[in-house]
């Protein structure tokens, strides 16, 4: 009761209180449909974007280039040609559309790994994957606020933002607080996978050992920065029992006698930890252009809610309504019975994941603000539910899914979340890395 009390003065108090969570659009500024639009200007020549700024007095500067075929290539008069193809199209009878990625990796906005032109480097494992991202995400903070910059790779922003106020950390503290307080009950709802019943009336992870050569939680920077990104690995779940394969494949090798080391990605762009947007299910959205180069990077950046979803249970609406998410939170990553069970260290694709039911989904979007939904698992939906409540979260292009996030071990709590998807002009998802910084 006390705990609830705090929570209503907080509320009430914070309503006074100018908050980063207001700031913001849809997840497509580049299709107005009210309040939050930014201003994109283009040149006046072939409609390419000058500059590309988002949010409220242009935040946040993308600085990196889309994925387009005539992206120059090293060679003279070379180009890269297409990057993104569609594998699965909905105008073609499929339920969905589903694009492939294939590039070489130093295609556009990249980032080299030491391995590139050592081969010392490159056979002592020094790849991607090993990159520093207490060097890519420095922060310069003052009194007067905080610029951060945030470089991942192949994909850039530059930052200027506040820190969230203390006091929308300590409401959505307590809230969360409340909520697994409440979750230990006995009553927790409709059952999401029976075989799991020891499970019931949990709220947060379950401790176990880590899986052979699994890095559970990687920090960096003293632990200020929490990487949520799973590596892309041959062992990663996929459709059948295989796994995803090998997604990376060298070209050229310098143990071969090349002058350097060249890879190329070959993926699904929904493999991993990745986004979707609206076009993946709704054909009218992928005709209309909205791919994942429109993606509203207000929406992928900003303070964000991590809370656990009690272990017996798929999101239902039921489940929605008692973790009791306050108004004005905008982006919430929803650790599940995924996480417990490692599905997504598993390469053997597993239909019984937990997900968003088509209630739940209707949930969300009638009661909250929530416009980033993160899950530990490849859909955002539960595999009965596969299409209806993709269609849900969908129908206005408003929110962005955020699937297949690396949440073990991180405490539950508030974050700054940073996501910078690809921006692969034509694709209805993207690779995405995603990173907690506390």
């Amino acid at each position: 009761m006390a705990v609830a009390l705090l929570a209503s003065l907080l509320l009430a108090l914070l309503l006074l209180v100018p908050s980063p969570l207001s700031a913001g659009g849809d997840a497509h500024p580049g299709y107005p449909s009210g309040e939050g639009t930014c201003t994109v200007d283009s040149d006046a020549g072939g409609g390419g974007f000058w500059l590309r700024e988002r949010g409220p007095a242009g935040r946040i500067i993308d600085i990196t280039h889309a994925y387009v075929p005539d992206l120059p290539a090293f060679a003279p008069g070379a180009v890269a040609g297409p990057v993104v193809r569609l594998k699965h199209s909905m105008a073609e009878g499929s339920e969905y559309n589903l694009s492939e990625l294939r590039m070489e990796c130093h295609t556009g906005t990249h980032v080299d790994a030491p391995g590139h032109i050592n081969q010392d480097n490159f056979a002592a494992g020094l790849d991607v994957d090993t990159l520093d991202l207490d060097v890519l995400n420095a922060s310069l903070c003052s009194i007067a606020g905080c610029l951060l910059l945030a470089f991942l790779p192949a994909s850039c922003e530059l930052v200027a933002m506040s820190l969230p106020p203390p006091l929308m950390a300590t409401l959505l503290l307590a809230v969360t607080t409340a909520s697994c307080v409440l979750a230990a009950g006995d009553d927790g709802g409709i059952a999401a996978h029976p075989a799991y019943a020891d499970a019931a009336g949990t709220c947060g992870p379950a401790s176990a050992a880590p899986a052979a050569g699994a890095r559970r939680l990687e920090e960096y920077d003293g632990e200020r920065i929490v990487d949520i990104t799973h590596a892309y690995r041959p062992e990663l779940p996929g459709v059948g029992p295989d796994g995803l394969g090998p997604v990376v494949f060298q070209t050229m090798s310098m143990a071969n006698g090349s002058f350097c080391n060249l890879s190329e990605l070959r993926m699904v762009v929904h493999a991993g930890t990745h986004i979707d947007t609206p076009g993946h299910m709704i054909q009218e959205h992928f005709e209309a252009g909205l791919d994942a180069d429109k993606l509203d990077l207000v929406v992928l950046n900003g303070p964000a809610l991590l809370v656990d979803v009690p272990r017996n249970t798929n999101i239902t609406a039921e489940a929605m309504e008692f973790l009791k998410i306050p108004k004005g939170v905008r982006r919430v990553l929803f650790r599940t019975l995924n996480t417990d069970r490692k599905l997504m260290w598993k390469k053997a694709g597993d239909l019984s994941y937990v997900g968003f039911t088509e209630d739940g989904a209707q949930w969300l979007v009638d009661n909250t603000d929530i416009k980033l939904v993160g899950v530990d698992y490849l859909s955002v939906a539960a595999f009965d539910h596969l299409i209806s409540a993709h269609v849900v979260f969908f129908k206005n292009p408003d929110i962005i899914p955020v699937e297949g996030l690396k949440l073990d071990d991180v405490p539950a709590g508030i974050y700054n979340l940073h996501c910078l998807p690809l921006r692969l002009v034509g694709a209805e998802g993207s690779p995405v890395r995603c990173i907690l910084i506390k």
